[in-house]
């Protein structure tokens, strides 16, 4: 058996118990291809990517007459409808959370006569790291346990400061690149705070300049392609590459920042995945 907690809530509260049936660590890929009469083969035209994930667990729960199986059933159809995404975390993997939503709806008369059910969850395609890598929580505040893919300091390990030309390595513990073509409940930020008269950011051959003298805090978003001076649109302010922003590979990363007048501190602020 193994447990699991959903939008906040362990089964254990409630003693539900939790068999995985189907877990696939692979998502199907969507394949971009087509075929083409009298010719072998198919035509991969490339830049696949992942369908979601479907993940089945039955779940288990006994109850001291039909009364408390209906209010138990009653509240297990509560907790895991939502017509939005939930983090989704397996006893195994604590220290990883998937997005995830109930697939299907649930049958209240097999929970009725049997006391379990099975419940498929469909996910986003990759799990995300339980926190970002722009947080500095104590060992005490931490709400997730400190294992080999977390650094122990992340303020040392994602944040520097600059007065002038400078190059930072980092490390993406993940298997997954994060940019503008990461799925819902991707992070990737670059915060720079301080002042600056130029300042251009290059990454993974990529660049991104910001045209106008400021201070204050600079969040590029290079997720969702936004970028905000202490919470209002720059996106006009930017040249480079606007088409796609930066990008952060798996394994080690090499920011270079130039630029004059330079008095800030740059915050590398993500969330590592994997498949």
């Amino acid at each position: 058996m193994v447990g699991f907690e959903y939008k906040g809530v362990h089964g254990s509260e409630y003693g539900i118990y939790c068999k995985t049936e189907k877990r696939s660590l692979l998502p199907a890929l969507r394949r971009r291809e087509f075929e083409i009469y009298g010719k072998s083969g198919i035509i991969d035209i490339g830049n696949n990517d992942y369908a979601p994930k479907i993940m089945t667990v039955k779940l288990t729960y006994i109850g001291a007459n039909l009364v408390d199986l209906r209010s138990k059933a009653r509240f297990l159809a509560s907790w895991l409808n939502s017509s939005t995404w939930g983090n989704l975390i397996f006893d195994d993997e604590p220290d990883k959370y998937y997005l995830a939503r109930v697939k299907d709806g649930i049958d209240l008369s097999n929970i009725l006569m049997a006391g379990e059910m099975a419940v498929e969850f469909e996910c986003q395609p990759f799990a995300y790291m339980c926190t970002s890598t722009g947080s500095d929580p104590t060992w005490d505040e931490a709400d997730f346990p400190w294992i080999t893919d977390i650094p122990w300091n992340m303020v040392r390990s994602y944040q520097f400061t600059a007065t002038g030309t400078k190059n930072f390595t980092f490390d993406n513990p993940g298997t997954q690149e994060i940019g503008c073509n990461s799925p819902q409940g991707s992070k990737f930020d670059i915060i720079v705070s301080g002042s600056w008269t130029t300042l251009e950011l290059t990454l993974n051959e990529k660049t991104i300049e910001y045209t106008e003298a400021d201070s204050g805090t600079l969040v590029i978003d290079n997720v969702n392609m936004e970028v905000k001076l202490d919470g209002a649109n720059k996106l006009s302010k930017l040249d480079g590459n606007v088409d796609s922003f930066l990008s952060v590979v798996p394994g080690e990363n090499t920011i270079e920042i130039n630029g004059t007048g330079l008095n800030i501190t740059v915050t590398i602020d993500f969330t590592p995945m994997w498949l």
